[in-house]
């Protein structure tokens, strides 16, 4: 890539409208990831937040505007948590999801990926919990 393409991708990605594309496609990421771990298709969670399929299909297209009431609608209909973050720019935080499991010996570094390729980090522990970290680079 020559200077100038890098210069004018690096001046696209200080916009406001770069930064809403990544958050939104983010979400509609992990909004597909549920859906797939619930087994719920299109349809189905159309009908439990009693709206159209079509709509659902915009959303995760990218789209259509939605609100983080939807947000939160949508990720209730899957039995999920949304959680937002803000940190500072200085920290390039990276969020990441580590599931501790009933007792068991496994190692903390031990990656297992999970049905849609995302990694899941182990951890032992005495309880099923769900837990978001920060690591910085």
């Amino acid at each position: 890539m020559s200077t100038k393409q890098s210069n004018v991708l690096d001046s696209l990605r200080d916009t406001l409208d770069y930064e809403l594309a990544n958050v939104e496609m983010d979400f509609t990421d992990s909004l597909e990831t549920l859906m797939q771990r619930r087994g719920v298709n299109k349809s189905e969670l159309a009908r439990r937040i009693e709206t159209s399929p079509a709509y659902i299909t915009k959303i995760l297209r990218g789209s259509t505007n939605f609100t983080l009431e939807t947000m939160v609608k949508l990720v209730r209909a899957l039995d999920g948590k949304l959680h937002v973050r803000a940190f500072a720019e200085e920290d390039k935080a990276k969020w990441f999801h580590v599931v501790q499991c009933a007792p068991a010996n496994v190692d903390s570094t031990r990656v297992r990926r999970n049905i849609t390729n995302r990694r899941q980090y182990r951890i032992s522990g005495a309880e099923e919990v769900d837990n978001e970290l920060a690591a910085t680079a």
